[in-house]
């Protein structure tokens, strides 16, 4: 089976790890598989050729942790990407982490994990909303309580959490503010309907949730956007 996967890892140069060939395919007990026909690139894939979650002694492992494709009944599916997983600590996994992951032509998953891909929904597009769009989701509804704010600021446009938060947000009819140092990535992140600023530019008015995927380089404005009982949601 063709699959891109992680034959050794290299923290400083990860794409130095990354080889395309093929591998074994096997499917648990319990499991079944699945004709893969797309899937979606992560930052998880750099961690995971960095060393990141991901030890030497599971190499090779197959990376991606998305994907859309066709069950073994013929039904088109989306797989969502969190395995039960009673061996690592946090009671879960993400495929690529412990089981061999999306990009390859088949995926071994849990019958649960697959869900029935929406209509109207290509199976390119399918393959990109699992690990972000379900983070954004997250962070806005269930941490960000966002269905009680006015506004929010979603901080460095470009990346995929981002930009599903602001489509999310904006969707939702929330005042949205995005930044981003790249003036395309500005122009195209306005398209969705935010107010895109420079990184560190003073906002028209202080927000009530912040999406804050970045980390220290924007934490500061984060705070500094911030009005009284906000709530700050970093992944």
């Amino acid at each position: 089976m063709r699959a891109a996967y992680a034959s050794a890892l290299h923290p400083e140069a990860p794409l130095d790890g990354l080889t395309v060939g093929d591998l074994p395919f096997s499917v648990p007990d319990g499991w079944v598989p699945v004709d893969v026909r797309a899937s979606s690139l992560n930052h998880h894939d750099i961690w995971s050729l960095r060393g990141v979650g991901l030890p030497a002694d599971r190499l090779p492992m197959i990376l991606g942790c998305d994907a859309a494709g066709v069950d073994p009944e013929g039904n088109e599916v989306v797989v969502y990407p969190v395995v039960e997983d009673k061996a690592d600590p946090r009671g879960f996994s993400l495929f690529s982490e412990r089981h061999p992951g999306t990009l390859a032509e088949r995926l071994a998953a849990p019958r649960e994990n697959l869900i029935p891909l929406p209509a109207g929904v290509s199976f390119a597009e399918a393959a990109c909303l699992p690990t972000a769009w379900l983070t954004a989701y997250h962070m806005l509804f269930t941490r960000g309580r966002v269905a009680e704010a006015g506004s929010v600021l979603v901080q460095g446009a470009g990346g995929g959490v981002s930009t599903a938060a602001v489509a999310l947000a904006a969707g939702l009819g929330k005042r949205v503010y995005v930044t981003s140092r790249d003036a395309a990535k500005r122009e195209r992140i306005a398209e969705l309907g935010a107010t895109a600023v420079e990184s560190g530019a003073r906002l028209p008015e202080r927000v009530d949730v912040v999406i804050e995927s970045v980390g220290a380089p924007t934490f500061e404005h984060s705070m500094k956007c911030s009005a009284p009982g906000a709530r700050i949601v970093v992944c």
